[in-house]
């Protein structure tokens, strides 16, 4: 499946560049919300796949990564948790306030500028960990999923290119004795982990 995904994310962001243009944006929110229920078994497969946000953002930060260009870390204060619930309540009262009204507000195009935006001056874990709302839903249905990349308990040399490769700050490394964890409630299921690995331990499973 790995080696289609850059497909199914081209493929997945034409339909959303024309369901943007052609006003269907509430199809779109059909194949979130499915998405949505399916995290409960494959993890965050959307954010990975699907995600038109961030299959801008992977072409950003891979030209950052050709181009040795550093980028802002997370500042502190956003990596609580009241940030993130913050952001999802006022997406979540937004959103009902655009069914209740029925006033047509741009909110994808804009969650997607602001996505692509913040990825050309911070590290990505910014937008995937703490400000994307949609990721905040993801993170909570995706946290009982059996599925998802998990480090195999024998092989790994815990050189900890799996860490400094994810883009989403979900991979634990803070005892440096042991094995690296992957948080699959965070994991976008990008991969990225998997093809740096050297000794390729990790699998989604």
């Amino acid at each position: 499946m790995l080696k289609y995904r850059r497909w199914i994310q081209i493929l997945a962001l034409i339909v959303f560049s024309f369901l943007i243009v052609k006003g269907k944006v509430q199809i779109w929110m059909v194949i979130f919300l499915g998405s949505l229920l399916l995290s409960t078994f494959l993890g965050r497969f959307y954010c990975g796949y699907i995600c038109p946000i961030n299959t801008v953002m992977e072409v950003i930060d891979d030209d950052a990564s050709k181009k040795k260009r550093k980028r802002i870390k997370t500042p502190t204060w956003i990596s609580h948790n009241t940030i993130r619930v913050g952001v999802l309540i006022l997406f979540l009262g937004t959103m009902i306030f655009v069914f209740k009204t029925g006033k047509r507000l741009p909110v994808l195009p804009i969650l997607f500028a602001l996505g692509v935006l913040l990825t050309i001056f911070f590290e990505p874990s910014l937008w995937h960990r703490y400000l994307c709302p949609y990721g905040t839903l993801f993170s909570v249905f995706s946290s009982k999923s059996k599925n998802g990349y998990k480090v195999g308990t024998e092989g790994c040399i815990r050189c900890g290119m799996c860490v400094k490769s994810c883009p989403a700050d979900a991979i634990a490394w803070d005892d440096k004795e042991r094995d690296p964890v992957i948080n699959k409630k965070e994991c976008i299921v990008c991969g990225r982990c998997a093809k740096v690995c050297p000794k390729k331990v990790i699998d989604y499973k």
